[in-house]
């Protein structure tokens, strides 16, 4: 199995995570991928439907919103025809992740440097273009506390990332748990792991942990800046 990231993996950052696309070669190694292995998915924090469309490459397994989605299309097939399914159990965080992600803009002045992104149950507020990231984060980290102030009591909690705020059922757990899951219904062999982020980090602390107790062998690769 091959398992990897998408944006600062795939794909190079970039101040709008609207514009970011696979790096150059990208495509066609994992369409070889695809021909050779049991499973190759993508684990990423944005919408499955989101990567499939950036991607373009049938036959994957597109773990969106950090595995709490999952979707895929056919090999020779269309990514809009994506089927994408929500892990169940986290519906009542459609409301309040809606609610959040009206609020918090109102509430900080709809900033230029802020992008939002909803993702169904869970919404993620990205300080990426802003001159001062940590001032940013900060500041959103505020607006969402005087929004929750606003709303019913609710399941979503700060996960992490660095020049992100982003907020999803906590019951949901993040890509460690995902890892887990994909680990254990796939089974694999050997597994390849990439990843550049504090959440890929704690996916390649399950990999250890497969490969420790004799589950699998197992590979992470942390990926950093352009290399």
């Amino acid at each position: 199995g091959v398992i990897l990231d998408f944006d600062g993996t795939l794909s190079p950052i970039v101040a709008r995570p609207e514009l970011a696309r696979p790096a150059a070669g990208a495509r066609e190694v994992l369409a070889a991928l695809v021909e050779r292995y049991r499973v190759v998915a993508i684990l990423t924090g944005r919408t499955a439907a989101d990567v499939a469309g950036r991607v373009r490459v049938g036959g994957l397994t597109y773990l969106g919103d950090h595995g709490l989605q999952r979707g895929t299309y056919s090999r020779r097939g269309r990514p809009a025809r994506i089927v994408t399914t929500f892990r169940a159990g986290h519906e009542s965080g459609f409301e309040p992740a809606e609610r959040l992600a009206t609020r918090v803009p109102d509430v900080l002045g709809h900033p230029a440097w802020l992008f939002v992104e909803r993702k169904g149950p869970s919404v993620a507020f990205h300080v990426r273009q802003a001159d001062d990231r940590a001032a940013a984060r900060a500041a959103v980290v505020a607006a969402v506390a005087q929004v929750d102030e606003e709303l019913p009591p609710h399941d979503l909690a700060h996960y992490r990332g660095r020049l992100v705020v982003d907020l999803r059922p906590q019951a949901a757990g993040g890509k460690a748990e995902a890892f887990a899951e994909l680990l254990a219904s796939v089974r694999p062999a050997t597994v390849v792991a990439f990843g550049d982020d504090s959440s890929d980090a704690d996916a390649f602390a399950i990999l250890r942990a497969a490969r420790e107790d004799g589950r699998c062998e197992g590979l992470a690769v942390g990926v950093t800046g352009p290399h």
